[in-house]
């Protein structure tokens, strides 16, 4: 740590003295003679708010990924190049069901992030119900909700989104912009963090995807300068409306990793976005799944046609999940808070304010990301 500060306060002066010659840092990584990872920019200048972040984070540095090792990340000093930021995008969406704060708790135990942005086109006024007060009512969580408008895509290089699949290929673009702009870490409404995400964010981009699969959108953990995000987005110059997965993840597996697998961290099976069901929703014990998963994509948008169990649990809530006896309910009861009385409710809304730029809680430190 006293040989890092020493580092960064040379760096400083360097870059005080000599601003012409500190444009960009060559980084080498001495491991087997290699240069691993080139002209790697300086920032800038200081991103606000800095003082939030980890010192090990460079949360809003620019990169140049050219040469970058994704089997081994950023290996020659340990440092983290993602920002511990959490993601999720929520259209037309004003309430919080019970899965979605399961999820979104899971998230906050096991990842203690930054913030937690709902980048949503609901305004934040409208955002109601049973759930989002429990979230209201626990200070160290509720403080770090960021309420990040965005609007619905209605169309993509000039070609309308399908009528029937706007919400969801909107969402699929959205997710995809949302990463080259901010970084850090997306999750789909419905994942279920098991273990804490750290260890992924040495790399350039890190995704779910197994053998003979296509790529999992589910959860995509990115520096926003992460190579593979232009190209992805890139595929939809060629829109299939009429397709489920086809741009979010056929294309860019066949086009682009399958031709250049070295523009990803591969995860095969740790972040659960293969097919569960069975495990979750059929099973009374899963042996070693703390173990073996990192996150586990609940599928409970496919429960109703694929949960044999659907007619008798067709929807969650906090006190049908107390005697669910298959493994979801497990998870959901390892994450669930002491239940908040409602005036602790009351108290703690009557003792905040929504900022008008969309933070909220008025007693947090200044966002990082703010331009």
């Amino acid at each position: 740590m006293r040989n890092q500060k020493r580092l960064l306060a040379l760096s400083f002066v360097s870059l005080l003295l000599f601003p012409g010659l500190c444009l960009y840092w060559t980084i080498y990584d001495i491991v087997g003679d290699s240069n691993r990872w080139n002209g790697t920019p300086i920032p800038a200048g200081n991103v606000e708010g800095s003082s939030d972040i980890s010192p090990a984070t460079e949360s809003f540095e620019s990169l140049d990924f050219s040469g970058f090792d994704n089997e081994t990340g950023r290996s020659f000093d340990g440092r983290l190049i993602v920002p511990n930021l959490i993601h999720y995008i929520r259209f037309n969406k004003t309430t919080f069901t019970f899965v979605d704060y399961v999820c979104l708790r899971s998230a906050y135990i096991q990842q203690k992030p930054e913030r937690i942005y709902l980048h949503t086109n609901v305004d934040v006024n409208n955002l109601t119900g049973r759930y989002w007060k429990w979230i209201q009512s626990e200070p160290d969580l509720y403080r770090r909700i960021v309420i990040q408008p965005i609007e619905l895509p209605s169309e993509i290089f000039g070609q309308p989104l399908s009528d029937g699949w706007r919400l969801y290929h909107g969402s699929d673009i959205a997710r995809i912009r949302t990463m080259m702009k901010y970084g850090g870490i997306y999750l789909d409404n419905d994942v279920y963090v098991v273990q804490n995400l750290d260890k992924y964010r040495k790399y350039e981009i890190a995704m779910g995807w197994d053998e003979g699969q296509f790529l999992g959108s589910q959860v995509i953990i990115a520096h926003h300068d992460a190579r593979f995000l232009p190209l992805w987005l890139d595929t939809y110059q060629q829109y299939h409306a009429d397709l489920w997965y086809y741009n979010a993840g056929e294309r860019p597996t066949t086009e682009i990793l399958h031709r250049q697998p070295e523009l990803m961290h591969r995860v095969k099976w740790r972040f659960g976005v293969h097919m569960l069901m069975q495990d979750l929703y059929d099973s009374m014990e899963w042996p070693d799944w703390r173990l073996n998963q990192d996150t586990i994509h609940l599928l409970i948008n496919h429960r109703s046609y694929l949960d044999p169990h659907f007619k008798e649990y067709s929807d969650f809530n906090d006190r049908n999940i107390q005697h669910y006896p298959y493994m979801f309910g497990q998870l959901a009861r390892l994450v669930l808070p002491k239940r908040p009385s409602s005036a602790t409710v009351r108290r703690y809304w009557n003792s905040t304010t929504v900022a008008l730029d969309g933070i909220v809680n008025d007693q947090r430190s200044p966002d990082p990301t703010h331009d």
